[in-house]
């Protein structure tokens, strides 16, 4: 068991919540656990940025082009920190790690685990003039406002050395597509994520960034 203090900052100017335009956002998080109570100190380094461009419309097939953009950068700056057979690394569950609903979607979660990562996520969302689902059964108890397809690609790395070098070569990728929609002010999503050696189809809710 361990437990850690999370000290998170985050500085947004999205043009909307739910389904951002145009815009960028910043999260920074670093998690420590201290000497106390804990078998070993540790502390884990996050910095995420999201940037979101407007491709305008395209009549009477799309009302709305996204094009958005996701960084993620981690470490663990106390990996090689060792003494007395113990060193300063955070718990698997608790450490950097890559797979999962946000990061290499077409991986199971934490799929790939160690000091630190990159990864790189770019979205091609639109929004079809067509709009039949508030007409569907089940859908029609519900305000649904609008619908939107998404095709993405994502890449990264995890390393046990925090090196730009080495956390580029033999990155994973996978390729996927989705829809989402917005469901009584709740962004629902579905997606497939195509990696090279998995495939995962999820449900759940708001968009990965």
């Amino acid at each position: 068991s361990t437990w850690g203090v999370n000290l998170g900052f985050e500085w947004d100017n999205r043009n909307d919540v739910r389904n951002p335009s145009l815009g960028a956002k910043l999260k920074l998080n670093i998690a420590h656990a201290p000497d106390s109570g804990n078998d070993n100190t540790w502390t884990k380094v996050e910095i995420e940025q999201s940037h979101y461009f407007s491709l305008g419309k395209v009549d009477d097939v799309f009302s709305r082009q996204v094009l958005a953009f996701d960084m993620y950068v981690a470490d663990t700056p106390t990996w090689n920190r060792c003494g007395s057979g113990t060193c300063e690394r955070p718990p698997e569950y608790a450490g950097v790690s890559l797979g999962g609903l946000y990061h290499l979607r077409g991986y199971s979660a934490n799929r790939y685990h160690g000091r630190s990562a990159v990864h790189y996520s770019l979205e091609y969302r639109v929004m079809p003039e067509w709009q039949p689902l508030q007409n569907w059964p089940i859908f029609n108890w519900y305000d649904v406002p609008w619908w939107q397809w998404v095709a993405f690609v994502d890449a990264g790395r995890v390393a046990d050395e925090f090196s730009i070098q080495e956390l580029h070569r033999d990155m994973k990728y996978n390729l996927g597509g989705g829809i989402r929609f917005q469901v009584e002010g709740i962004v629902v999503r579905t997606e497939m994520a195509f990696g090279d050696k998995e495939s995962m189809f999820r449900v759940m809710i708001n968009q990965p960034f």
